[in-house]
């Protein structure tokens, strides 16, 4: 899926066989700037995980510290309000 973050362009793939929950892929071109994203996280994992490595591509001036604090508020209260990933994704 493709998706754009910080004005640019990135690749989000959710794949099975990951070390960590996320990670960000900062490319030098198009092909190459990926997030991707440990399948197998309960709902409320992936949110927090998705939102965490969207703000490391969008944001990536900020401390690990800074991106999970607001990665964990953010979706704390998206998954409140009903947020969950469509199962055809």
């Amino acid at each position: 899926m493709r998706v754009r973050l910080g004005g640019r362009y990135w690749t989000l793939r959710f794949v099975p066989n990951l070390r960590n929950d996320g990670e960000v892929d900062f490319g030098m071109n198009l092909e190459s700037r990926v997030i991707r994203v440990r399948l197998g996280q309960s709902d409320e994992d992936m949110l927090d995980t998705i939102v965490h490595e969207a703000l490391h591509a969008s944001r990536p001036e900020l401390d690990e510290d800074a991106v999970t604090k607001t990665a964990n508020d953010v979706s704390r209260l998206l998954y409140r309000l009903g947020y969950r990933r469509q199962s055809s994704q």
